[in-house]
């Protein structure tokens, strides 16, 4: 199996991966799954030498279109981890303020210092 024909079944994975939205149970595994495929396409496309075969072009072709999704999904993928933990880190505050509400308030709250000789 040439270089570009693993090329493309990762490019595959990657792609039905990204495909799927990942469960809030699975997002652990999703992010692992999905760091393993990238660094394995990394060293692969950093393998890869020419000259190439007319199939091995039209794989590449593909990769490239199939690339272009990944990127789309996994960026939408991100977004999404990226607003849901701010709303964990929201909801963490909220609730530190519920459980010790006089936690943030000022020691000088009401009180009145005299700058005259």
């Amino acid at each position: 199996m040439s270089q570009v024909d693993k090329l493309h079944d990762i490019t595959s994975e990657l792609y039905e991966l990204a495909q799927q939205p990942p469960k809030a149970t699975d997002r652990e595994e999703f992010i692992e799954t999905l760091t393993g495929l990238l660094e394995q396409r990394d060293k692969l496309i950093e393998g890869l030498e020419g000259p190439y075969t007319d199939e091995e072009r039209q794989k590449g072709q593909e990769i490239i279109r199939m690339n272009s999704v990944v990127d789309e999904r996994v960026a939408i993928h991100m977004k999404q981890l990226k607003t849901e933990i701010a709303h964990m880190k929201k909801r963490k505050t909220s609730n530190q303020k519920y459980t010790n509400p006089y936690q943030s308030v000022s020691t000088y709250d009401g009180m009145f210092l005299d700058k005259k000789k």
